[in-house]
C-alpha cells in the first residue's frame, strides 16, 4: 500500500518541481518598466504556473516523440548514458581499491592517508577538472605527448578521459565512505572471533566483512550516482562534448518549449539511472536479508 501511494506522489512532486522551475523567472520583475531595480511579482508567478500547467492538457504539447526519436538525439543520449555507467564502474573499482588498500596499511599510516583523501575530496569539481586540463596541455605543449583525447571536435567524441574525470571525485567520496564502514565493522565481535580462530586478515576482509557491508553500502550508493550525474554537467560543458546535457540545454533555452516535452526528455534520461539505483538497493536488501540483517 505504501509503494502504491509513493510512486504516484513522486510523479506529482516531479511535475510540480518542473512547473516551479519553468515559472520561477516570472517571480521577478522590474518595479518600474525599463527600470534598474528588481522586485517580486507573485501574481505573475502564479499566472505563469497556471499557464504552464494547462499545457499538459493541450494535445499539441504531446507531439514531441518525433523530435526525440532522431539519430542525433539518440546518439547524444546513448553517449551520455555510456559515460555515466562506465563512470560508475570506475567509481566502484577505484573506491574499493583505495578502501581495501587502506585497510591493509599499518595503523600509523592510516591517518596520513585519511588527510590526503579529505584534502582531495574537499576540492571543488571545477578546480580538479581545470588542473587536469592544465596538466595535459602542458604535457602536450612541452613534450608533444597526448595521453588522451579531451575534446569533442569534428564529430569524434572522447570516451576514456571524460569517464575518468567524471568518476575521480565520486570515487574518493566512495572510498571515504567504505573506509568509515569498514573500520566500524572491523571492531565487531565476529571479526575478533575470526582473529582468535586464526583466520587471515585477507579472508576476514574480503569475505566476511565485505558480505556484511554490502547492504549498507548499496543503500547509500544513490549518493554516488547523483555525484556522477552532477559531474557530467561540468564534464560535457568543459570538454565541449556533444552529449545529452547539450540537448537538454538547447531545449530549455528554446522559447515556448512545452513542459511536457521537457519532462519527457528529463524523464527518459533519468529512468535508466533510477532503475540502476533501485536495482542496487534491491540487491543490498536481499543480501542483508540472506545474512539475517534488518535493512
Amino acid at each position: 500500500m505504501k509503494k502504491i501511494i509513493h510512486y504516484p506522489f513522486l510523479l506529482l512532486t516531479s511535475i510540480a518541481g518542473l512547473l516551479f522551475f519553468i515559472s520561477f523567472p516570472r517571480f521577478f520583475a522590474y518595479r518600474v518598466p525599463e527600470g534598474d531595480h528588481l522586485g517580486f511579482k507573485l501574481s505573475a508567478f502564479f499566472k505563469a504556473m497556471a499557464a504552464t500547467a494547462t499545457q499538459f492538457f493541450e494535445p499539441a504539447s504531446w507531439q514531441f516523440f518525433e523530435s526525440w526519436n532522431q539519430e542525433t538525439v539518440i546518439e547524444r543520449y546513448t553517449y551520455s548514458l555510456e559515460i555515466i555507467f562506465v563512470s560508475l564502474a570506475f567509481t566502484i573499482f577505484i573506491g574499493c581499491f583505495l578502501a581495501y588498500l587502506f585497510m591493509n596499511f599499518p595503523y600509523k599510516q592510516r591517518s596520513k592517508v585519511k588527510h590526503v583523501l579529505n584534502f582531495f575530496e574537499g576540492l571543488p569539481d571545477l578546480l580538479i577538472i581545470f588542473m587536469m586540463q592544465m596538466f595535459l596541455f602542458t604535457l602536450y605543449r612541452e613534450f608533444n605527448i597526448r595521453l588522451v583525447t579531451m575534446y569533442g571536435l569534428a564529430g569524434k567524441e572522447p570516451l576514456v578521459f571524460p569517464m575518468i574525470i567524471n568518476s575521480l571525485l565520486p570515487s574518493l567520496f566512495f572510498a571515504q565512505f567504505l573506509i568509515k564502514v569498514m573500520e566500524e565493522e572491523f571492531e565487531k565481535h565476529y571479526i575478533l572471533l575470526g582473529q582468535a580462530k586464526g583466520l587471515s586478515k585477507i579472508r576476514l576482509l574480503f569475505i566476511h566483512l565485505t558480505l556484511n557491508i554490502v547492504p549498507v553500502v548499496s543503500i547509500h550508493f544513490k549518493t554516488i550516482i547523483f555525484l556522477v550525474l552532477t559531474n557530467l554537467v561540468l564534464v560535457e560543458h568543459m570538454f565541449v562534448l556533444d552529449g545529452y546535457i547539450k540537448e537538454l540545454y538547447d531545449l530549455l533555452m528554446t522559447q515556448g518549449a512545452s513542459p511536457v516535452k521537457i519532462f519527457f526528455y528529463v524523464g527518459v534520461f533519468m529512468l535508466p539511472v533510477i532503475l540502476i539505483e533501485r536495482l542496487v538497493t534491491f540487491f543490498g536488501k536481499k543480501t542483508g536479508n540472506a545474512r539475517g540483517m534488518d535493512i
